[in-house]
């Protein structure tokens, strides 16, 4: 993909494999004590096409991440994982922080973000009081959930934070589309998971249909889609200000529960 992306942008950005790349020797030193970096040799700019989970199977990346901190190196996406870890959501609606986003977003950006964030919660196993019951579920515990009837578990159930399971929607059980032993063996394991690989569990919305034109290059003709859209926003730091500069639609076909990114889907950018 992303040879091709250079091709069509003229052929005149080099791309590497991440497993064996490595800056120049100039500035991609392992040691962690700080590079004076002369002005005449500006910072490598390098876009990032590895998740964060692959992590352990890049030799380099903890020698790109030292020349990233001591400024010889540029990355985007930038390693900043906790902007992508799906349990913030669950967090923002957690009771006892209710006082905290109120004063650190404005009453008025929090009303406006509990619009927008559907209600999360965390599958912790922890114990309740026999006379507590999880928000929202009326249950006192995770087996109940499990125990669901289909028109109850409209939920979806996915992965928190960097995994392998976290992309394409491999983690993803929805429980409305899920037998009643998929639905209880799902619940099971995100139980298990809690100590080391957390899940959270969402209200399941069903996107709008669009009708979506598109270029189909079997038969060389503008074809037109009907399907359901994804956003995902690009936010830049420019200076200390984060900006949105554009939105990736991924248009996946109306039959499809899950939306990602898939040999099915249109993918175009929004401005």
């Amino acid at each position: 993909e992303m040879e091709w992306l250079n091709r069509m942008a003229g052929g005149t950005l080099p791309v590497h494999q991440a497993e064996d790349y490595a800056l120049p020797s100039s500035s991609f030193s392992s040691s962690s004590s700080p590079a004076h970096t002369s002005p005449s040799s500006p910072p490598k700019n390098l876009y990032r096409f590895f998740e964060l989970f692959d992590l352990p199977n890049i030799p380099t990346a903890p020698a790109i991440m030292a020349a990233v901190e001591r400024g010889e190196a540029r990355i985007t996406p930038p390693f900043k994982p906790y902007l992508e870890e799906k349990l913030w959501f669950a967090l923002f609606w957690m009771h006892p922080l209710r006082e905290f986003w109120r004063r650190e977003l404005s009453e008025r950006h929090f009303l406006a973000l509990q619009k927008h964030i559907p209600y999360t919660w965390i599958i912790d196993p922890a114990p309740l009081p026999q006379h507590a019951v999880i928000p929202g579920l009326d249950v006192v515990n995770w087996s109940e959930v499990g125990g669901f009837s289909q028109k109850q578990r409209d939920l979806i159930l996915k992965i928190s934070g960097f995994s392998e399971l976290g992309w394409g929607s491999r983690s993803v059980v929805l429980g409305s589309d899920s037998s009643h032993h998929e639905w209880r063996d799902a619940i099971e394991n995100a139980v298990r998971s809690f100590e080391h690989h957390p899940y959270i569990l969402q209200r399941f919305h069903k996107g709008r249909l669009y009708e979506q034109p598109h270029f189909d290059p079997t038969t060389a003709q503008v074809v037109t889609m009907r399907g359901r859209v994804r956003l995902c926003p690009y936010y830049f730091l420019i200076g200390e200000k984060a900006e949105l500069r554009g939105a990736l639609a991924t248009i996946c076909p109306a039959d499809k529960k899950l939306l990602h990114g898939m040999k099915d889907a249109v993918l175009a950018p929004g401005a």
